[in-house]
């Protein structure tokens, strides 16, 4: 049997913390302002701080950012224990608050938080093999795949909304697929004559 998708069967999902995602930036940062011939920090590119993230952080994902707050202990400078306040993001904020910085961050958080998941190669939308699996397989698989087109590209306003619409074109034939295969057609046998049982 092909199976190209790859599905997390229990209810946890890997996180990325605002920690994380500040380091994330930072490197990005450095490379660019090293392939510039440049120094890190410099004043075309400056290093991202914690705070001034958590900052930006309510106004990238409005009420919902409050869900992903949660707090860290660390030891500082004089080996006092401290806390400080983080975000753990699920994969679709931590791309959110990525694509708020750039693009190329964003593809970079998507690919980390996918091996996270343990499917580096991932493809929710090849349909290739559909018809060798079983129908609860096939079901899943469709429904998987509209749920990852829906969280990543189904925002309104968003320039992801025509990828989303490509998306849902090809989830449609998929699902039609499905049907087809799972409800029998049974073909015309003709008229019977009268009188005699068939």
């Amino acid at each position: 049997m092909n199976k190209s998708l790859t599905v997390l069967s229990s209810g946890e999902y890997p996180t990325m913390s605002s920690l994380e995602m500040v380091d994330y930036i930072n490197a990005d940062r450095k490379s660019k302002a090293e392939a510039e011939g440049l120094a890190f920090p410099c004043k075309k590119y400056r290093k991202l701080e914690h705070r001034s993230f958590m900052k930006k952080v309510p106004r990238v994902l409005g009420d919902a950012a409050a869900n992903f707050f949660a707090t860290d202990t660390y030891i500082n400078g004089t080996g006092g224990v401290v806390e400080r306040d983080i975000c753990n993001f699920p994969k679709r904020e931590a791309c959110l608050m990525a694509m708020s910085y750039s693009y190329e961050l964003q593809a970079q958080v998507y690919d980390h938080m996918t091996e996270l998941e343990g499917g580096k190669d991932i493809n929710h939308l090849d349909f290739s093999g559909l018809t060798d699996m079983a129908i609860s397989e096939m079901q899943n698989r469709v429904a998987a795949a509209e749920k990852f087109s829906f969280e990543m590209h189904g925002q309104a306003g968003s320039a992801l909304m025509t990828r989303r619409k490509k998306e849902k074109k090809a989830i449609k034939e998929a699902e039609q697929l499905v049907k087809d295969l799972i409800q029998f057609r049974l073909c015309d046998m003709g008229d019977f004559p009268d009188g005699k049982p068939a």
